[in-house]
Parts: structure tokens; sequence; C-alpha cells
């Protein structure tokens, strides 16, 4: 699946999605980036019950990127699914944790996985069908994945017009994912602007990461001057989102401003150090002419088991740097 964004993208729009009861300490910590207050939080609420898939959720989709948590989180969600077979919740996460081990694993048994995926994410969206936050999973799914192997542009646009009459505002947002998966850009951005939130903070949050992943989209488009004006519209919004300042700073580096590249990542990594792009601030650091902070960042993702796609590449720029 190549949308590395994804569950970023996935916990914001869970975030969002979900106000039940019970649940707001776990949203904050979230939405704080305080990923060991909220693993300590989603345990203690395990251990009193092991079924809790508030908490399971929650806490998967936050460390999902997270190799040492992923094999524990999945077990905990298979055992979710076994105790409370009409849980959405546990049938999303595992498929999420699936996903996102293809997305550092790939090798001759992904096949058999993407098929996995598939399933615990059209599951979750039979036991919920109005949950916006799973069908954009799904969605997501069918848009990244080759046809013979499950993906269907006509089954991505289902998921929108399940959505037209009960949440047209969110069928907006499925709709621009279209768009955005098929590069067109002017339709998309027509999409979005036509959703206002106003004092709704969770559609709000909803837009944003649509609006993230058109950033993304045009950047791999090879349209990095519209991408950064996008991420900084976006940030004059919310200046405290860490993915924003990702977005910006890879559209800075397509544009060959890799010197004003370096503070966007560097000011990611402090709001929330588990944004895994140590690798792009090597480089970005390494363009401009730093090599101690390159070095340095090089160094880190050698220690990082999340970086671990970008190991040889670290150790190629180690190498190349000490000399």
């Amino acid at each position: 699946m190549k949308r590395t964004h994804l569950l970023l993208s996935a916990l914001l729009l869970a975030i969002a999605a979900s106000s039940q009861a019970g649940e707001t300490e776990l949203q904050a910590l979230a939405l704080s980036h305080q990923h060991a207050a909220l693993e300590t939080m989603a345990r203690e609420r395990l251990t009193r019950d092991s079924l809790d898939d508030a908490a399971l959720w929650y806490w998967g989709l936050d460390a999902a990127s997270e190799p040492r948590l992923r094999v524990e989180l999945l077990a905990r969600v298979q055992d979710c699914v076994r105790g409370k077979p009409q849980s959405a919740r546990c049938q999303n996460l595992w498929g999420v944790l699936i996903a996102a081990r293809l997305m550092e694993e790939i090798d001759l048994g992904a096949l058999g996985a993407i098929g996995e995926v598939r399933e615990h994410f059209e599951n979750a969206v039979m036991l919920a069908p109005q949950d916006y936050a799973l069908r954009h999973d799904l969605q997501a799914f069918y848009l990244e994945v080759p046809g013979v192997l499950g993906g269907s542009h006509r089954k991505a646009r289902a998921q929108a017009e399940a959505l037209a009459r009960t949440d047209p505002a969110r069928a907006a947002l499925l709709n621009a994912e279209v768009a955005i998966s098929d590069k067109d850009f002017d339709a998309a951005e027509s999409l979005l602007a036509a959703v206002q939130p106003g004092d709704d903070r969770l559609l709000a949050a909803d837009l944003q990461a649509v609006q993230a992943d058109l950033g993304t989209a045009m950047i791999e488009a090879d349209a990095p001057a519209r991408a950064r004006a996008l991420f900084e519209r976006l940030l004059r919004q919310d200046p405290n989102a860490p993915e924003l300042y990702i977005g910006l700073g890879r559209s800075l580096m397509g544009l060959k401003k890799a010197s004003a590249a370096v503070p966007a990542f560097e000011q990611a990594l402090r709001l929330d150090a588990r944004c895994h792009v140590q690798h792009r601030l090597a480089a970005a650091a390494e363009a401009a002419g730093d090599k101690a902070r390159a070095i340095a960042a090089w160094q880190r993702v050698l220690g990082e088991p999340a970086e671990k796609a970008h190991a040889d590449a670290a150790r190629d720029r180690l190498a190349a740097l000490s000399h």
C-alpha cells in the first residue's frame, strides 16, 4: 500500500469521529501526541477489561507504526475479535496493523496479507456502516491497491455514496479522496472548499486530514509549489499539527529549498517525536550542507526500528559523510 501517511490520517479521523462516553481522555492524549501516557491508560483499562475496544483502538492506531508494539497489539486485537465479534473497531484495527506491517515489509507473503486487510476493513464497515473513519480506511484500501488484489474505484466511490444522505459533508470528503487519487486536484479543492465546519471541531479535523492527503498527492505529482501554498495556509489555521510541517518540509525539498525544509522537519519532531521523519531531516540537512546535523539525524535513523526501511541509506550516507 503506497500511502505511508495512512496511519496518521487514520488516527486523526478516529479521534474526530468518536465522542463516546469515557473516551475523552483517550482522545486528548492522542491529540496531544502523549504516546507513553496513552499506552499507560490503555493498558490500565485493558487490565480491567481485556475487551475494551475503545482503549485498544486508540492505543493501536497511535502505536501501529511501532514494530516493538505491533506483535502485542495484533494478539490483543485478535482476542478482541474472538471475544467481541461485533466490534467494528477491533476489525478495523486488525486491518490497520497488518497494513502497517506491509508498508515496512513487502515480501512474497504480502498478497495474502493484502486480502486480510481488505477483509477486516470490509467487516468493520459492515458492522458500523455510518462510521466515517472506518469507511475512509476502506476507501483508502480500494484506491491504493491494484484491481487484481481487490482495489476498485467503483467501490471507493460507493463509500461516499453510502454517506451522501446521512452525512453529506463527509461524503464530500470521500469524493475528494477519489479526485485526489485521480490527480484531479482542482475537483478535490472544489469539493473541500464546499465543506464548512464552522464550530464543528470534529468535522474540521476530518477536513484537515483530507487536505493533508491532497497536499501529499501534489508533492508526489511533482507540484511542490502548489503543495507548499496549501500546507502554509493550513499551518496558519493550525500551527500545532506535526503532519502539516512534514508536508511543508517535503514541499520545500521538492522546490530545492533544503535549508528551509530542515526547520520544518525539526518542528514536526518537536511536536511529535514519533513522526519517523529522521530520514527526511537527515537528507534535508545534508542537501543544505549541514554535515554535523545530517550525521546526527542519519545516526538516529539507525537507532529507530520504525525507520529500518531507511537503514541501508543511512549507513551509506554515514560512510560517505565520514570522508
